[in-house]
This record gives structure tokens, C-alpha cells and sequence, in this order.
């Protein structure tokens, strides 16, 4: 991927942040994880005295997905922490060989959060009505 596709793929992404906001975002940071065929990111808005997070759109997730298998396969990144500011942005990539493989990728977010809100309270919203909803055979008989 040349320098010019890979800023445009970080453009793109930062347009899905505003996006899923619906506003041009401020002190927003996104954690990216990908691998073969699966990704993950969370978007986290400060808002000064909390910060609030957002579940990326399905089309975030494709872009990092295409990002991910654009990468130079000698130097696959494993996880990105991509911050916004004052209407920038500024990435760390992160390689399998800079994390412990004995370390679980759940421990990963916290630290990065951690790191930069400190104790700051960080709300994550109410899930979904639908969400945790245990299948039934009815659920499953319905066409």
C-alpha cells in the first residue's frame, strides 16, 4: 500500500468516525484491532468531564477489514490506536511482536484507555433491547 493509500484509508475511517458521531470529532479516540477476516474498533468521544463510547458502523469495520488486507504482508499491523484532535489525526501502529502472545486481547483496551483518560469515567450505553436475547424455538421456526 502506497503512503497516498494508506492516508486515504485513515481518511476514510476518520470519515466513519464523524459519521457515527454525527459531528466532527474532537478529542475521539478509536481502537482498532484486526487479523485475518475479523476486526474490531470502539470509539471513544471525550467529552471532558466522561467519556462516552460508540460501537463503529458495519461499514468502519469493512474499511478497517480492507485496510487490514491491504497491508504490506511482511508487516502486518495487529493493532492501531488512531487519535483525533483539533481536526487531526495521529495513528500508532502496533505489530504481533510488540505484544505479549500470553496476554489476552481483552487487556489490550483497558490499558489504552487507561492511559489516556486515567480514572475518568467512560460510559458505555444501555444495550439494545434485542441485545442478550436468548433464542427460543419460536425464534427459531419463524420464516
Amino acid at each position: 500500500m502506497s503512503p497516498i493509500e494508506n492516508a486515504d484509508a485513515l481518511n476514510a475511517i476518520g470519515q466513519h468516525v464523524a459519521d457515527v458521531l454525527g459531528k466532527t470529532p474532537q478529542n475521539v479516540f478509536v481502537y482498532i484491532r484486526a487479523g485475518d477476516n475479523w476486526q474490531e474498533a470502539a470509539i471513544f468521544d471525550d467529552l471532558g468531564n466522561r467519556v462516552i463510547y460508540h460501537d463503529p458502523s458495519m461499514e468502519m469495520c469493512y474499511e478497517i477489514g480492507r485496510f487490514w488486507d491491504a497491508a504490506d504482508p511482511e508487516r502486518k499491523w495487529t493493532m492501531i490506536h488512531y487519535d483525533i484532535k483539533d481536526g487531526r489525526f495521529e495513528v500508532e501502529y502496533f505489530y504481533p511482536d510488540q505484544l505479549d502472545p500470553d496476554e489476552d486481547s481483552p487487556d489490550f483496551r483497558p490499558r489504552a484507555l487507561a492511559a489516556r483518560y486515567g480514572d475518568k469515567q467512560v460510559v458505555y450505553p444501555e444495550p439494545d433491547e434485542g441485545w442478550g436475547h436468548e433464542l427460543t424455538e419460536d425464534d427459531l421456526n419463524e420464516e
